[in-house]
């Protein structure tokens, strides 16, 4: 498989996040402060990922400048990341969250549409995209593997974050500058995708199932700490989950290709309800580890699915607002309010009762994906006269 700017750019743009989010709720919970606050300092990354991603979107469609906000978001996130890196002030890390996540709000959605725009033009299936998106997984997979290997020999948390952002910052200039042609007209297209059927029970179940995934980002890791077993048992749970995960998108073409969007959104979304039950009464290191490898579907197939049938239904001129839709949706408003409510989780029911908190927030997952599948379901046709 041939490395390709973006298959390089996924790996380093995940990259970079696990070397600066993964461990930062434990970092912030050594430092002194509560669960509470370590809540609403982690809401700035979804907060500025739902003010932005849109607006950034809609810049980048309507005036076909995505490569150049691509560059610009990547060379100044990778300022504010590397600043991120270096602070444990409260202040300051809530400020320089934010606006790390409003300037690289753009990235994914911009990338996701890029790479969905050739995948057509080659005459590929959607579905192919997981082949590429797992780059992403891999990247994010060895930079906590790398992170957690910095930290044993005494290397500073800081180098491979600086690496990774600068390298992706380094390769956004391999994507064009802009696309041919003046301003696009996609008002009108937004407006027919805002009328289809499916558009509120996808979100809706993407909402919920994006505060799961960003709830145990930020506090598997401090949930392990407070059961007494040691660090690495987190780095492995992470290891088996995007592994997994990479296995997953691999095959979606076959897997996920026959099953379809909603009910692949379905399936990611039931399999959160056994995992986080036990994910909170568990005990023992193995059994929590291998637990997590359901990761593979609740993230794999929930994100896939959602890029997919979001593609499925927007015109070319408004691909990157479409999946920008989908961002803000999923990592901006669910991982926002998941925030705030994990944080309350902690403060008041401690680590378990988080992940408590996400199984009910899994049931009403599925519930709104159960919406999505009858949403999509052929109407009956009508007698004829």
């Amino acid at each position: 498989m041939r490395l390709t700017p973006h298959r390089v750019f996924y790996a380093l743009q995940l990259g970079s996040m696990a070397a600066l989010l993964p461990l930062l709720g434990g970092r912030l919970e050594a430092a002194g402060l509560d669960g509470l606050t370590i809540g609403l300092l982690m809401a700035m990354l979804p907060a500025g990922r739902l003010v932005a991603a849109p607006l950034w979107a809609f810049v980048a469609d309507r005036y076909r400048l995505g490569g150049a906000i691509l560059r610009l978001a990547s060379v100044a996130s990778a300022v504010a990341g590397m600043a991120l890196a270096r602070t444990d002030d409260v202040a300051t890390v809530a400020i320089t969250l934010f606006v790390f996540s409003a300037i690289r709000a753009p990235i994914g959605a911009i990338l996701d549409s890029f790479v969905l725009r050739e995948l057509a033009d080659a005459g590929r299936p959607s579905s192919d995209y997981g082949r590429v998106r797992l780059w992403g997984s891999f990247g994010f997979l060895a930079g906590v593997a790398v992170a957690s290997l910095a930290s044993r020999i005494g290397l500073p948390p800081h180098l491979l974050a600086d690496a990774t952002l600068l390298g992706a910052a380094a390769t956004s200039f391999a994507f064009p500058w802009r696309g041919e042609g003046g301003p696009a007209p996609i008002l009108p297209a937004l407006r027919a995708l805002a009328a289809e059927r499916f558009l509120v029970p996808l979100l809706a179940a993407g909402a919920l199932q994006a505060m799961t995934m960003s709830v145990y980002d930020t506090f598997y890791s401090v949930h392990i700490r407070a059961l007494g077993l040691p660090d690495p048992v987190a780095g492995a749970s992470i290891a088996v989950g995007v592994t997994g995960e990479m296995l997953l998108m691999a095959s979606a073409a076959r897997v996920l290709g026959r099953m379809g969007p909603a009910r692949g959104l379905l399936l990611a979304t039931l399999t959160g309800i056994p995992r986080w039950i036990l994910t909170a009464t568990l005990h023992d290191p193995v059994l929590l580890v291998a637990t997590q490898a359901l990761h593979a579907i609740g993230f794999g197939a929930f994100w896939l699915s959602g890029v997919q049938r979001m593609q499925q239904s927007a015109p070319r001129e408004i691909s990157a607002s479409a999946q920008a839709l989908w961002a803000a949706a999923t990592y901006g408003f669910g991982a926002l309010v998941g925030a705030g409510l994990a944080g309350w989780a902690r403060h008041s029911l401690g680590s378990a009762g988080i992940f408590e908190f996400l199984a009910a927030a899994a049931v009403l997952a599925s519930a709104c994906a159960a919406w999505l599948v009858r949403a999509e379901a052929p109407r009956p046709a009508m007698p004829a006269d």
